[in-house]
């Protein structure tokens, strides 16, 4: 193993390493630590670890957007099927005063949905998808910028609309 500022930053497995290599067992990679008498588990760099916590926003983002949302009481799924279908009602509503569906809300149960009624859930459901994307944002700017420290007190569970 080739060392260079304590990690391990080449492998050579030829039988006979070359000059300034030291002998390593056959599981260490380049990546892993090294004190001079022992080698230990890697540490993701500051990068790497903005990596993954932009993963796990993304994933906690997505989370959130298709929660759904409860507008003037009536509980309303925020998943891609459901906003999909509700902007193309929006659509049709905005262009025919009255127009009316029959929309599918909690537990089954059809109701007769309005154009201006279409128009304000779809609006709704549409302010608490951006609002998402929005804290989605504001995390990401912070992870971006920041130290060690400041990513490993970030928080990525509060914050998010419901």
């Amino acid at each position: 193993m080739l060392i260079s500022g304590g990690v391990v930053v080449q492998c050579d497995r030829s039988g006979t390493p070359p000059q300034g290599f030291i002998p390593a067992p056959e599981n260490i990679v380049p990546g892993y630590r090294y004190s001079g008498s022992a080698f230990s588990l890697p540490v993701d760099t500051l990068a790497v670890r903005r990596e993954k916590k932009l993963a796990q926003l993304a994933a906690r983002r997505w989370r959130a957007e298709t929660g759904g949302v409860t507008v003037d009481g009536v509980a309303m799924a925020t998943d891609r099927d459901t906003t999909a279908m509700l902007t193309a009602a929006f659509v049709t509503a905005n262009a025919d005063p009255n127009y009316s569906i029959r929309w599918k809300v909690q537990n089954g149960v059809f109701a007769t949905v309005s154009a201006p009624q279409i128009i304000a859930l779809a609006t709704a459901v549409r302010d608490h998808v951006q609002a998402c994307f929005d804290r989605e944002d504001e995390l990401t700017a912070a992870i971006v910028t920041a130290n060690s420290a400041a990513l490993d007190a970030l928080d990525l569970e509060s914050g998010w609309p419901s």
